[in-house]
């Protein structure tokens, strides 16, 4: 029995099989997924050779541990954004040396709007970010189609993180 989507399975293994042909290294920083693109990697075979680490670091008080966050940052914090996933990529790439950081944050569900920007509106939203060598950057939001409960939340903002990821790996090529 698996604990992975069909979809998930299938991003990771392609994900995995670029980064081992280019000999290129990744990191994830995640926080509403809660590890499901991290495990995903590691599920593919090999990955030992391509996969340096990830963190799931759900609560603000991680992000300072571990991602390099400051009382500042916490003390502005209005929800996730672009510029704080693109934060958290570049400080994990640079931590573990990887050739590729992906990281997100995102709302699952049930949601606290008083935390958030207005424009969040609740569940389904997520920041992702893929931090690369050389200030490579690419960021994206997305609102997944509700109503989905959190772990279908969950699922769908992994799978388009790892979508964004492949797709940044091969617009390199």
């Amino acid at each position: 029995m698996s604990f992975l989507t069909p979809t998930l399975k299938l991003l990771a293994t392609e994900i995995a099989s670029v980064l081992i042909l280019r000999n290129e290294t990744l990191s994830i920083a995640e926080t509403a997924c809660g590890g499901l693109m991290g495990a995903a990697i590691l599920t593919v075979p090999g990955t030992s050779k391509c996969f340096k680490g990830s963190t799931a670091a759900y609560s603000l008080e991680s992000r300072i541990a571990f991602l390099g966050w400051t009382r500042d940052i916490l003390n502005s914090y209005k929800g996730p954004d672009e510029q704080i996933v693109i934060g958290l990529a570049s400080h994990l790439r640079k931590t573990l040396s990887s050739t590729w950081c992906l990281s997100e944050s995102g709302v699952c569900g049930p949601s606290r709007p008083e935390v958030y920007r207005p424009e969040i509106e609740g569940p389904g939203y997520c920041a992702f970010a893929v931090v690369g060598e050389g200030n490579k950057v690419v960021s994206k939001e997305v609102r997944i189609a509700q109503p989905k409960n959190r772990e279908e939340n969950m699922v769908a903002m992994a799978e388009e993180g790892l979508k964004l990821l492949l797709d940044t790996l091969k617009a390199q090529e």
